[in-house]
């Protein structure tokens, strides 16, 4: 019996999840218990989910029209395929149990510490090997998006009470937006 290769097959899943969450996301995220207004926060609790899961099914979606346009969208029956896709499936649930791990972690570690983590092992289970290209954007990317998010929208994360100290000086020579 054929299948459609693993990566295919879980992107496909990742679409559909994503899509849904756009379509039902009035019912997913709930409205905070106090009015918000733009002295509190600068933006609806509603705008970050949505960008998460549109930008999430942006990329399943150029994923599967890349892959359609290769014509590796076709089922196949090889042995070698069947072993190099039982290995990629360990791989995505492997995936799966970091993100939620880490999800489950954030409140407690804080957002750099946890996002550090998640992207050195996704870094790692995808067969990146260099400790330094590792490291740097497992560095780079969280703190580039902390800063955006906490002193350009003025939103907060959590955070470690020893990090958030640590950056307390850091981001006073940031320029007011």
């Amino acid at each position: 019996m054929s299948q459609p290769r693993a990566d295919i097959a879980f992107t496909a899943v990742v679409l559909i999840l994503a899509v849904l969450g756009l379509l039902f996301g009035g019912w997913l995220i709930a409205e905070p218990p106090i009015p918000l207004g733009r002295d509190i926060l600068a933006m609806s609790p509603r705008v970050f989910p949505t960008l998460i899961l549109a930008s999430t099914a942006m990329a399943a979606l150029i994923f599967l029209a890349t892959e359609a346009k290769k014509g590796a969208l076709g089922r196949t029956n090889s042995t070698q395929t069947a072993v190099r896709d039982a290995g990629a499936l360990r791989r995505q649930i492997l995936f799966v149990l970091i993100t939620v791990t880490c999800a489950l972690l954030l409140t407690t570690l804080g957002f750099l510490t946890t996002m550090f983590l998640l992207m050195a092992s996704t870094s790692v289970l995808v067969g990146n090997r260099n400790i330094f290209q590792i490291c740097s954007i497992s560095v780079f990317l969280p703190l580039s998006f902390y800063v955006i998010v906490t002193h350009v929208l003025r939103t907060e994360l959590p955070e470690a009470d020893v990090v958030e100290r640590t950056l307390v000086p850091l981001m006073q020579f940031l320029p007011t937006v």
